[in-house]
């Protein structure tokens, strides 16, 4: 780099002077030099520049109209940041220089660069929110008396008309993204809400006059967006929203009047001015023609900017809405619920045709939410007067749903498509929540409809298939009791040709499925419902919605499904058979099967499972022997994971309660048929067990394949619990095994599964603690050397440590186990870059210094190194780790002081006051303060983290800055 470049940050930047010349070369390297290197020097210096006390003089240079606009920008900007971060650095005396000096510069730079004049502009917002009202007041006005009295003949009324609009819209906007201190907010906001009037007064005197350039105009409502959003009372903008209206049948300013409208409708405190925005409302539905022009014209962005406008007034003033659906308002509350209903009918597919018929559906939410706190009295009438147009919503939704001809569909794009699958997934929220409001009457309304498409000689599957659709959504919202017409759908089922279209087929099977509650209560439908489930799973391309609803429907009619058990199992074992299906519908299906045979008597599930179980462990026998491919691979893990499936629902002793229909809200428990038994899980492992110490011998080397292995036998041991025992001893040998082989976090998860079930027990001490020991001394080999590389691995050993010491501390107090070893395998965990890594290491030593005085050996190894874990804490604060992970090691430090040993009190002091703990940025004062706030009586962990947080932000140097919020 030539020598008048900015220096490199590690040359010391005090060796390249700041001057115009060097800040010019900077901005242009930055700009245009094609080298990252380069460019990454010259920002981080200009970074460094920007925020040096120099920057208060060379900003000032740059901003000559001789300069290059980029030049012109970083001097702009400076001064901003200068303005904004920095005020304190200016003395008093230099406050009015600096308010004319701004004005000069804003004026100067009004018919140039709209860039730089909007950063002046921002400076200018920054000066007033830092003086007004004490060293400024009136600030507002003077401002515009400033703008408006300028005597310059180099401006013409447009340029001051152009930056006076400039300053007054970015002014509220600093104020709202501006850290004002607490004790100034509310009388900076005051001195806002005081110059208000003068703001409109200028606006609307620019919008009232026929001559006003449209870009003043545009200006001018844009200034109008932004003040409104200081929440001025609604009745002093008045004239302004009527001569918004006015504008809105101009087409050159519509949006932004459709902008500060919605400004105006979503204050805060606008439902304090009933009266107001009834007035309002008047005003837009007299722009019903123009929205019906526009419609018929297909021009959607007027449409959109109406739909916008009025949802926005519809959703934040339901309860004026309301209250006008009886008496005078009635008619404007017909006109207004038509136009709202009008937006869901707009012709055309949604997202390709048109993009606004979503937008209207969280209004309709929240009208339901409002009419059904109303008192009795007033719900009556709410109902009688709303339902009708919920039922025209409900119809317009029912076509809105609809999929598009199949070939149209087919030239969709997958964007289109998802976002058509999004809107769909829209519509079923608000077909749920109309439940809410219309009970069982929606599903009668949806029925009919129903059955007058299936009843119709020329009938399209789209809008069968987006009945059954409404239908699914109403279900999964649940609450559905009693519905004559649900036995007469599922009836109706049979009259549809479910071939017609995968979608169609899709959408029936999830609705079955949706409807597994009621059918629990209403079994006599499951002998229309069973055979199309069992007609689905034997499908490939129907398997996957037919075996969630088939799933769903078993797991809730438990005994419901007996008189479908040997069909239901038989159907399962074709599909499995045919091996054809899809990896997770194999191992939906398994689980299927486990589920249904839960049921049995053990004899018939052991019969089941020879037919059913036997060919999947030949299969994964025969894969494991091939040779080693992906697709051998992919065949192992789907075996596997069917298998942990299985064992995972096929559980006699589960816990199944009955909820009678008669008893209200009381259930009643019942004894699975082989509950008194052993478990069937229990009885199959020993020839699973062999098959899967094959696997290991091939594949132990593979994450994926252990991996599944041990999910396998997580399942086994979840189900089983104590009946596991007998297993466990041959189990903690595998797991040695393995993990002596190629150590794996799936492994220690499992391993953990067997310390927190076995290791109180008197008869596998001596195996579980031979287990951990093993564990322990493979992982403390990997330190440090191979740490980065098993950060995983690390992660998982100290997160099984955690659990111990939380449940079964007695396991790792056995004196064979290295706690010094531990204790180094958490600071190094806290050191490792991965954010997961260090909380879990943190978490690690929160339960270890919980423990601490309960354990003396525990204390003991807490009182040798703690210093080191406190050390290496403070400097994970200051910088060591990313920001955050910060939070983590507030947690060690407050666990440290609710201890309450005086030796945690000793450390801190000594190492924040210690000269060889190095924290430049950061004074003696800051230190001791920090120190001292930790230690106060009775602090909360909130306030530990507060203090870490701010002590953390002043040693990066980004205390006070708007990057650190």
């Amino acid at each position: 780099m030539a020598a008048s470049s900015p220096a490199p940050p590690q040359m010391g930047m005090e060796q390249s002077p700041v001057t115009d010349k060097t800040i010019e070369e900077a901005i242009l390297k930055l700009y245009y030099d094609p080298n990252p290197v380069v460019k990454d020097v010259a920002q981080r210096w200009l970074f460094a520049v920007q925020r040096s006390p120099e920057a208060w003089q060379f900003s000032w240079d740059l901003l000559t109209p001789t300069k290059r606009p980029e030049v012109q920008f970083f001097g702009a900007s400076a001064l901003c940041l200068k303005i904004s971060k920095f005020w304190k650095e200016l003395p008093p005396g230099q406050y009015e220089t600096l308010r004319t000096k701004l004005f000069e510069k804003i004026f100067l730079f009004s018919s140039a660069e709209k860039i730089v004049l909007r950063r002046l502009c921002v400076a200018l917002s920054a000066f007033t929110l830092n003086t007004a009202p004490e060293v400024w007041p009136d600030a507002i006005a003077g401002s515009i008396d400033t703008f408006q009295q300028v005597n310059s003949s180099c401006l013409d009324e447009i340029q001051k008309c152009t930056a006076l609009l400039e300053f007054l819209t970015v002014l509220p906007e600093e104020f709202h993204s501006s850290s004002i201190p607490q004790n100034r907010r509310a009388a900076v906001r005051s001195e806002l809400q005081k110059g208000f009037h003068k703001v409109i007064s200028v606006i609307q005197s620019l919008l009232s006059q026929p001559n006003t350039p449209q870009e003043i105009q545009l200006l001018a409502l844009r200034c109008l967006a932004s003040w409104v959003k200081l929440d001025v009372p609604l009745i002093e903008l008045q004239p302004i929203i009527d001569k918004l209206c006015q504008l809105l049948q101009n087409q050159d300013v519509f949006d932004l009047c459709v902008e500060a409208l919605i400004e105006v409708v979503s204050q805060p405190s606008a439902h304090k001015y009933p009266q107001t925005i009834q007035k309002l409302l008047t005003h837009l539905l007299q722009c019903k023609e123009m929205l019906d022009t526009a419609v018929d014209n297909r021009d959607m962005d007027i449409v959109e900017g109406f739909c916008r406008l009025m949802v926005a007034l519809g959703e934040n003033h339901t309860k004026i809405l309301i209250s006008q659906c009886e008496g005078q308002g009635q008619p404007a509350m017909v006109e207004y619920m038509k136009m709202v209903v009008g937006f869901s009918v707009i012709s055309g597919h949604y997202p390709v045709d048109e993009t606004i018929s979503n937008i209207p559906l969280v209004f309709w939410y929240t009208l339901q939410e409002e009419i059904l706190i109303c008192d009795k009295e007033h719900f009556v009438k709410c109902v009688q007067f709303f339902v009708p147009f919920y039922y025209e919503l409900i119809e317009a939704l029912l076509v809105k749903a609809q999929y598009p001809s199949d070939k149209e569909y087919a030239s969709w794009t997958l964007e289109e498509k998802e976002q058509f699958r999004c809107y769909r997934q829209d519509i079923s929220d608000t077909f749920m929540n109309c439940f809410s409001l219309l009970h069982e009457p929606l599903l009668n309304h949806i029925y009919t409809i129903l059955m007058r498409i299936v009843q119709s000689p020329d009938t399209q599957w789209q809008p069968v298939e987006s009945c059954l659709f409404a239908f699914q959504a109403v279900a999964e919202g649940g609450n559905i009791r009693d519905c004559p017409c649900l036995n007469d759908l599922f009836r109706l089922l049979g009259q549809v040709d479910m071939s017609q279209t995968y979608e169609l087929s899709a959408t029936s099977l999830n609705m079955l499925g949706a409807f597994s509650e009621w059918l629990c209560y209403n079994s006599d439908s499951l002998e229309v419902v069973m055979p199309l489930l069992l007609h689905g799973i034997g499908e490939p391309t129907l398997c996957s919605p037919a075996s969630m609803a088939l799933k769903a429907i078993a797991t809730e009619c438990i005994f419901e499904m007996a008189p479908y058990t040997e069909r239901t199992l038989t159907a399962c074992q074709q599909a499995l058979t045919a091996n054809n299906l899809k990896s997770k519908d194999s191992i939906r299906v398994m689980s299927i099967v486990g589920v249904v045979l839960s049921t049995m008597a053990l004899q018939d599930i052991m019969s089941y499972l020879e037919t059913i179980l036997q060919p999947q462990l030949e299969a994964l026998e025969e894969a494991t022997k091939a040779e080693a491919t992906p697709a051998t691979k992919s065949t192992i893990i789907t075996k596997l994971n069917m298998l942990a499936h299985l064992c995972f629902s096929l559980d006699v002793k589960r816990d199944v309660t009955m909820e009678s229909e008669d008893s209200g809200n009381e259930s009643t428990k019942i004894t699975l048929p082989a509950a008194n038994g052993p478990q069937p899980v229990l009885l199959i492992l020993p020839s699973v067990l062999p098959v899967l110490e094959h696997v290991l011998n091939i594949w132990v080397q593979d994450t994926g394949v252990v991996e599944a292995v041990c999910t396998l036998l997580q399942r086994c041991s979840r189900t089983l619990l104590d009946d596991f025992k007998p297993m466990s001893s041959h189990l903690c040998q595998l797991i040695s095994q393995i993990y002596t082989t190629i150590p794996q976090t799936s492994v220690l998860e499992l391993a953990e599964q067997i310390f927190i079930l076995f290791g109180s027990d008197n008869e596998m001490k001596s195996v579980v603690h031979s287990l951990l020991l093993q564990l322990c001394n493979k992982t403390f080999n990997l330190l440090p050397q191979g740490a980065r590389d098993s950060t995983d691995v690390i992660q998982g050993f100290l997160a099984m440590c955690r659990s111990i010491l939380r449940k079964k501390t007695e396991l790792l107090l056995h004196q064979d186990i290295q706690l010094t070893s531990l204790f180094q395998c958490g600071l190094i965990a806290v050191q490792l870059p991965e954010d997961f890594t260090i909380k879990t290491g943190c978490s690690f030593f929160v339960s270890w210094i919980n423990l601490n005085s309960k354990h003396p050996r525990l204390q003991e190894c807490l009182r040798q190194q703690g210093k080191s874990l406190l050390e290496l804490v403070l400097k994970a604060i200051s910088g060591a780790v990313p920001r955050r992970s910060v939070e983590y090691m507030g947690d060690v430090l407050y666990a440290m002081i609710k201890d309450g040993s005086n030796i945690f009190t000793e450390w801190i002091n000594e190492l924040l006051s210690s000269p060889q703990f190095e924290l430049p940025l950061v004074t003696k004062d800051q230190r001791i303060n920090f120190g001292q706030s930790l230690y106060r009586s009775k602090i909360s962990k909130r306030q530990v983290q507060d203090a870490v947080k701010e002590f953390s932000l002043m040693c990066r140097g980004l205390h006070g800055m708007e990057y650190a919020q």
